[in-house]
């Protein structure tokens, strides 16, 4: 700092004596030409003066030149690379300010190949955590349907012993559900008698429900009727308290009236103060009315709310009959399906009475399948885990990748390039 103190200083004194001697020989050069030694000081002074000028209105100019290129400098170093220096304004500093647009111009290409390199980047990121995420999931559910697998070969080879001790048993009870199938045919023919019963049941709830939800419906209009004549006599009421707001003021006007008669106007003040009774009364009464009638209203509207619910209720009962009616239908047409199946099943019975020797062996190898199933399943299970954490560490790196170019990517963008 010292240094450029003293720079600045030794070119100052530089400039003044580079100023001094221009003056002089002006001076000195102007005597010459003119022949008169007399007035060389003259013309020396002038010739300082003016070289003073001259030396302080380019001063100025570099000055301000310098102010105005310090001023885009500014700029620069803030990072906005958006405009160019313009070289033609600058004078002596012209190519100064060319080599900087130079620099600007490669520092624009620079910042905007690295905004476009981050973007592809971030997207990459982006795809290969994405990836790696479904990848991950897709491993997890392999893993866990591996583990169930082995757990249920596992599971199954033991039950599959045990399957063929059930077979046994299987086929007595075989036995037991063909003479039992006849009792049932019996059992369902009288089901779906009752079932017949409950249809017609339901078709007369369903009578009764709609005709319950007509009276309903009645009662909601003569309700919403009362509740608008109700509103009709709470306008009355107004109207009422108007007129006897308007009686209370005439009759005190009639009583000062009276007051300035004297004498002669006490009979009238006596009968303007009964009015005005009369006034406080009917407002009074109509107070009460008008009370009574918001009591009445509120009622209504309870009313009505009620009326609304029982509405809605008898519509949801009408659908609750409507699907007790589709179920007794439902019923009926599988009581059918049922006995058919029955019959079935009896011819079903003893075929798998003929064919439980055959089903015994087919448990057999079934357990030894599993048994090797089971071990298969436990191999694929640790090598699942492998990939698993493998792919684990990928969608890490990708996090990582993508937080350091978002780190890039904000401190790019500090910069102006349009």
């Amino acid at each position: 700092m010292k240094t450029k103190n003293k720079g600045s200083k030794t070119t100052a004194t530089f400039a003044w004596i580079f100023t001094i001697v221009i003056g002089v020989a002006f001076g000195v050069i102007t005597g010459l030409v003119t022949m008169q030694w007399s007035t060389v000081p003259l013309f020396v002074a002038s010739g300082v003066v003016t070289a003073f000028i001259m030396q302080l209105f380019i001063n100025l100019s570099i000055k301000k030149l310098a102010n105005r290129f310090s001023n885009e400098m500014e700029l620069i170093k803030q990072g906005d690379f958006s405009h160019l220096v313009d070289s033609k304004s600058y004078g002596v500093l012209s190519s100064v300010s060319s080599i900087v647009n130079v620099v600007l111009s490669d520092i624009r290409v620079l910042i905007d190949s690295f905004f476009n390199l981050s973007t592809s980047i971030v997207q990459a990121s982006r795809k290969v955590g994405q990836t790696s995420k479904e990848a991950s999931a897709a491993m997890y559910e392999i893993s866990r349907t591996v583990d169930e697998i082995a757990k249920g070969a596992s599971s199954q080879a033991q039950e599959a012993q045990q399957g063929v001790q059930v077979v046994d048993k299987l086929s007595e009870q075989i036995n037991f559900v063909y003479e039992s199938y006849k009792g049932i045919m019996e059992h369902t023919g009288k089901i779906n008698e009752l079932n017949e019963i409950g249809i017609q049941a339901v078709n007369t709830l369903h009578g009764k429900s709609q005709e319950t939800f007509e009276a309903t419906q009645k009662i909601f209009a003569v309700v919403e009727k009362l509740t608008n004549t109700i509103k009709d006599i709470g306008l009355f009421v107004e109207s009422i308290e108007n007129i006897a707001e308007q009686t209370n003021l005439l009759a005190l006007n009639a009583a000062i009236e009276a007051a300035r008669a004297g004498e002669a106007g006490k009979g009238f003040a006596v009968v303007a103060e009964e009015v005005r009774k009369l006034a406080d009364e009917s407002r009074k009464s109509t107070e009460e009315i008008s009370n009574l009638m918001q009591s009445i209203q509120e009622e209504s509207m309870l009313a009505i709310k009620s009326m609304e619910t029982m509405k809605a209720v008898s519509q949801e009962q009408n659908k609750a009959v409507e699907d007790t009616n589709n179920a007794f239908r439902n019923i009926a047409n599988g009581i059918t399906s049922i006995v058919d199946k029955i019959q079935d099943v009896s011819v079903s019975v003893s075929n798998m009475q003929r064919d439980k020797d055959e089903v015994i062996s087919v448990i057999e190898n079934i357990s030894s399948v599993s048994e090797e199933t089971a071990a298969s399943s436990e191999e694929v299970a640790a090598t699942t885990e492998h990939q698993l954490k493998a792919i684990n560490d990928m969608e890490e790196a990708a996090k990582s990748l993508d937080a350091l170019v978002h780190e890039l990517d904000s401190r790019l963008k500090k910069y102006k390039l349009r």
